[in-house]
């Protein structure tokens, strides 16, 4: 297993920490960044504060790493690997490809480096192509430009959470601290 990704799902999980059973939380009981709906969803049936760090490190690769093509990203930048996969836990890996798709959008130089690639949340072939193509052109600035539109694009989605749903409000200090130190 690739030395980058056991490190990044550790720290991940490191941040998240361990139980977690607010009621106003709308991801409900939480152990170390997994809900109890993913946990189920991926086979965990035990009280969720009995989780296995084992189990909680499979679902965080198998769930969010994994479908964000992580692995092929972090070749090219550790700190948008990151960026994208702290976003997906957070919020969704659909949400985070988003993010990183509208920002390879807007920075293709209108469509001189690659085409436009479709927002659809799918870090497919195209996306890797299309991120590849822009670092060969863009280089580390590029990249490290490319992980800050993605980390401006998580911070404006928290905000829009609270700012749609003030029950949220409470916990917006934190995340935007957590991106923010990212």
């Amino acid at each position: 297993m690739n030395v980058l990704k056991i490190r990044l799902i550790k720290e991940l999980i490191d941040r998240e920490g361990g139980y977690v059973n607010d009621p106003t939380d709308r991801g409900g009981e939480t152990m170390y960044g997994i809900t109890k709906a993913v946990a189920r969803d991926f086979g965990y049936t035990g009280e969720m504060q009995d989780m296995p760090y084992q189990t909680a490190f499979l679902i965080q690769d198998q769930r969010y790493w994994s479908p964000l093509k992580l692995s092929k990203i972090s070749v090219l930048s550790e700190s948008l690997a990151e960026q994208l996969f702290d976003f997906a836990v957070h919020s969704g890996v659909s949400t985070s490809a988003k993010a990183l798709q509208k920002a390879l959008n807007v920075l293709n130089k209108c469509q001189s480096l690659y085409p436009d690639l479709v927002v659809d949340g799918i870090p497919g072939s195209r996306t890797i192509s299309a991120l590849t193509d822009y670092a060969a052109v863009r280089k580390n600035r590029g990249l490290d430009v490319l992980a800050e539109a993605v980390r401006g694009q998580r911070i404006s989605f928290c905000i829009d959470i609270a700012a749609n749903d003030e029950s949220q409000e409470k916990y917006q200090f934190g995340w935007l601290d957590r991106i923010v130190n990212l």
